[in-house]
């Protein structure tokens, strides 16, 4: 994720990283954990298959039935008392829906108790006044609400249709004391109404809102360029309403896009968003971020499936995570002198690592070019002037 209104509070987000620097898991807000010195991953967690909605647009391959072999109650308790032995900064707990299992505060209320920090991605359907309750009392501070499942009652996407049934859900976690946010897809149908949605976001007394593009087996060269009118709009919102948190999933070339936009009015601010940048570090997969399946199986990241680097059913998750001997993660940890092609030759690859899982769906070669990268040639390969009187 690019979290573009911290980016552009950098003097004021990189006083708070210094601040954390040197602190345990625990004691960094989650809002810095991308910027922290801690050594565990982060863990994004689909703790099941089974979701009450059943999308045209899934990112997560739900279906309306939990697998036969989903991790147990006792299998997931075993592997939170894992996850809590070495440190991990923080779960993200996906589907699925979650709220689907029954197990579902057992296992939230267990995590807390072993103070780990689980923040939840839901569609927010089944959240009731009871169940925000339940949310609160289990430890969970914010709830990340997907809204493709409201948005696609009905057939086409409609965000604004989606947001007005979230409200309820968004009412309840409110009284309970628990934050939340939102996810909304863009894309070609519905890129038009882009202001209006965002207007509807504010409209819902929502600070903070998330935005995935949908690529859909789509030209890339379409794709990049909607992606570079997307990512204009948002960064042109986001200097305008400091108030509203605006993040970016998917390409961390965001991030690159907007210094580049900063450099040229402001090069000494863009210095210091620079090095926050780099502390990030880009791309998180297999490095400061797994991804586990409902299944047990542990892979770089969310989007990455193809790449299974154990099972936690098999080996105990730090053995699997910390392996000295793992090829693909000991280059991960140390991706940017790998990089081949376009990425290999961008002057900001420190800061992006390109995406290796689309790189390996596209070319074969997980450090090859990441086909959905925007940026141009010209912006790749010659340096803006970015200055710093420090």
């Amino acid at each position: 994720m690019i979290n573009f209104s911290r980016l552009l509070k950098v003097r004021e987000t990189a006083r708070d990283v210094e601040k954390h620097h040197n602190k345990r898991a625990d004691e960094v807000p989650k809002h810095l954990i991308r910027y922290s010195n801690v050594k565990a991953p982060m863990v994004s967690w689909n703790i099941t298959r089974k979701c009450n909605f059943s999308c045209d647009i899934c990112h997560l391959d739900s279906a309306l039935e939990a697998e036969s072999d989903e991790l147990t109650t006792r299998e997931a308790i075993e592997f939170i008392d894992q996850m809590a032995s070495v440190k991990v900064p923080m779960i993200s707990v996906y589907g699925g829906e979650p709220l689907t299992r029954e197990d579902f505060f057992t296992l939230a209320g267990h995590a807390h108790k072993k103070g780990l920090r689980v923040i939840l991605s839901s569609n927010a359907a089944l959240i009731t006044e009871k169940t925000a309750r339940e949310i609160a009392e289990s430890g969970i501070s914010y709830v990340g609400i997907d809204m493709d499942g409201f948005s696609q009652i009905g057939g086409a996407m409609d965000v604004i249709a989606g947001l007005e049934k979230a409200l309820p859900a968004m009412g309840y976690l409110k009284d309970a004391g628990v934050g939340c946010g939102v996810r909304i897809t863009i894309g070609n149908f519905n890129l038009s109404q882009m202001s209006s949605i965002i207007k509807a976001i504010e409209n819902a007394g929502l600070k903070r809102f998330a935005v995935c593009q949908h690529f859909g087996g789509r030209d890339w060269k379409a794709v990049k360029e909607e992606r570079r009118g997307i990512i204009d709009f948002l960064i042109d919102y986001a200097m305008k309403n400091p108030e509203m948190e605006v993040v970016t999933e998917q390409l961390y070339d965001d991030g690159v896009y907007l210094l580049l936009r900063v450099a040229e009015r402001e090069p000494e601010l863009a210095a210091e968003m620079k090095k926050l940048l780099a502390r990030q570090g880009g791309c998180p997969a297999g490095d400061r971020i797994v991804n586990v399946d409902y299944r047990g199986n542990v892979h770089l990241c969310p989007y990455w499936k193809s790449r299974t680097i154990g099972n936690i059913r098999e080996q105990r998750f730090g053995d699997i995570c910390f392996d000295d001997e793992n090829e693909i993660l000991a280059k991960m940890s140390d991706k940017t002198q790998y990089l081949k092609g376009r990425c290999g030759r961008c002057k900001y690859n420190h800061l992006c690592r390109g995406c290796g899982a689309r790189a390996e769906e596209m070319c074969g070669d997980p450090f090859g070019a990441d086909p959905a990268c925007y940026l141009t040639e010209e912006e790749i390969t010659e340096a803006v002037p970015i200055t710093s009187n420090t």
